[in-house]
């Protein structure tokens, strides 16, 4: 009865570092000091800052290009800093539109504290700055792993030219429970993700990309959310994993057949 209890007790301790610390699993950013250059990305790339609640700074980079088609509003993944994302920039430039790559909060130069909320809050009102730019029939929104479910969300609630996500996962609930399928992970997580909500709700064509070989988000759940959605246009890449998708032709082709033509 002892040796029961100890390990209740040992699983109920588990229980309450996976609650209060989830943050530390889910998100993984680079913190760049206030004076941090850009230096690699030449004059190409711009500093903007967004503020959509006091004490809260948003740090983005902006590249443009002469007479664009519209913008692409792009949601990295959960690690580094735009010192790293930043390098994704010049493959989309060519295809005419100016490109914008916010920073979540606590990433690189961002401030703000985390939560689901504040991300899809922080996300709509970019959206809504760059509308007074671009009309919103002119935005295209881009997410990346992490990024899929709050790009995902965020189409959900405004009229966008199209939403890109690459590499998306079904929700993060789901991804919890299949790596932690002894724990009550519907329960724990405060950060859900519910792509699958989202995605029925998206009134944009809808463009999905994921490899065959993808270590971290499985392949199937692309395969389960373009069975919620079938006119969802689904680009397999075959022998793909996480992070090279940009190294297959037919991810870059696709891609430049996405944008190229809209």
């Amino acid at each position: 009865m002892k040796i029961i209890l100890f390990f209740a007790f040992l699983y109920l301790v588990l229980c309450f570092y996976i609650y209060f610390r989830q943050e530390s699993f889910i998100f993984y950013p680079d913190v760049l000091p206030k004076d941090y250059q850009f230096v690699h990305f030449g004059d190409a790339a711009e500093e903007v800052y967004f503020y959509p609640e006091k004490g809260v700074k948003l740090h983005a980079l902006r590249f443009s290009v002469p007479e664009p088609k519209g913008v692409i509003l792009y949601f990295h993944g959960n690690a580094r800093a735009l010192d790293n994302w930043g390098y994704i920039a010049p493959d989309l430039l060519p295809h005419g539109y100016d490109v914008v790559l916010p920073d979540y909060r606590s990433y690189g130069k961002s401030t703000g504290p985390l939560s689901e909320k504040n991300l899809f809050k922080d996300a709509r009102f970019i959206f809504d700055q760059l509308s007074r730019q671009y009309d919103a029939s002119q935005i295209v929104i881009y997410g990346r792993s992490l990024g899929s479910g709050i790009a995902s969300f965020l189409a959900a609630q405004v009229a966008p030219k199209l939403l890109i996500l690459e590499t998306p996962y079904y929700s993060i609930e789901r991804l919890a429970g299949e790596q932690m399928r002894f724990l009550p992970t519907s329960i724990l997580l405060k950060y859900k993700f519910r792509s699958d909500l989202y995605l029925p709700k998206v009134t944009c064509p809808v463009y999905i990309f994921h490899g065959t070989e993808d270590e971290l988000i499985p392949y199937q759940h692309a395969v389960d959310l373009k069975s919620l959605v079938p006119d969802i246009d689904f680009t397999t890449i075959p022998g793909a994993s996480h992070n090279n998708l940009s190294q297959f032709d037919l991810f870059n082709d696709r891609i430049g057949e996405v944008l190229g033509g809209s």
